[in-house]
């Protein structure tokens, strides 16, 4: 994967050249070209807009290249899906935006995107620890991935570090009963604890005077949303982030194709079972009715 995505960077220089006088022998007799899905094979270091598929009525759903338009819409990124079709288009998706790194995505298209992203929502109530010091827990968590998050917490030493990943693994169970989301498609988009509330107890203190203490008490909040990759990528500043971002679309697509076999097998069985159960009750019918 590393090597093939290296080997488009390499090919820039030679093939830039062809593009322009490719794209201006088109544009004198076409106003509007449009090229086909294999020129995302080779990245564009001039201007090139992704027309949006949501424009193009009626016509076979590739991604098309429209030198013309001055849509905002860069790189398609507001009709690709989070996960990707195949590991072939993630990496060409790769190279376009590493090659066109200059351009910037509109934040929009970011917010639409992310705004369109399911989440899953878990919480622990009434946990009898200090709110400040949950924190420090919850901040080893933030913006990773379930996987990391969960090595993260691992390998953490403080008490509470089990009870967030236990909220973790229980909200990523939530999403994959609702959706079949696996954990490698998940992020932790929001990991934060407030105050609960606190008893009051009395507090000895010297010369005979006494004062007041809290027992303090705190709520954990987490919001584990489903990753985006192509936005991922998109994000990416180095050639090498990219590189991690497509390992990690790699494993993501995986587990989610065996999920999905593991539950059509499951599926199956289930339908068998029904069948094999339906059999016997009209057996026993048939055997009374004599």
């Amino acid at each position: 994967m590393a090597q093939s995505l290296t080997s488009r960077m390499s090919r820039l220089a030679i093939s830039t050249r062809n593009i322009f006088t490719s794209s201006s022998s088109i544009s004198k007799h076409n106003p509007s070209p449009i090229l086909s899905s294999s020129s995302l094979q080779t990245p564009l270091m001039h201007t090139n807009i992704l027309r949006s598929l949501s424009t193009i009525p009626k016509q076979q759903q590739t991604r098309t290249i429209d030198i013309t338009n001055n849509s905002p819409d860069f790189g398609a990124t507001s009709t690709l899906p989070p996960l990707l079709h195949s590991q072939r288009d993630a990496e060409n998706f790769a190279a376009f935006v590493h090659a066109n790194k200059h351009h910037k995505v509109k934040p929009f298209i970011l917010k639409r995107r992310r705004h369109n992203l399911k989440s899953y929502i878990g919480n622990e109530k009434n946990i009898r620890h200090s709110p400040w010091r949950m924190n420090l827990v919850c901040q080893f968590a933030h913006g990773l991935t379930v996987p990391e998050a969960l090595k993260q917490l691992m390998f953490c030493q403080k008490i509470k570090a089990p009870l967030v990943a236990k909220v973790i693994r229980r909200t990523a169970n939530l999403a994959d009963i609702r959706d079949g989301f696996q954990p490698s498609q998940l992020e932790v988009s929001e990991c934060f604890t407030t105050h609960g509330t606190h008893l009051k107890r009395l507090k000895i203190m010297g010369r005979g005077r006494s004062g007041k203490k809290l027992r303090r008490f705190s709520h954990i909040r987490l919001v584990l949303r489903e990753i985006d990759f192509p936005t991922k990528i998109l994000e990416a500043t180095s050639i090498n982030q990219k590189r991690k971002w497509l390992e990690r679309l790699a494993i993501a697509r995986e587990d989610y194709e065996k999920a999905r076999v593991e539950k059509e097998e499951l599926e199956e069985l289930e339908r068998l079972a029904a069948e094999v159960a339906e059999k016997q009750r009209k057996e026993k019918e048939a055997e009374s009715a004599k």
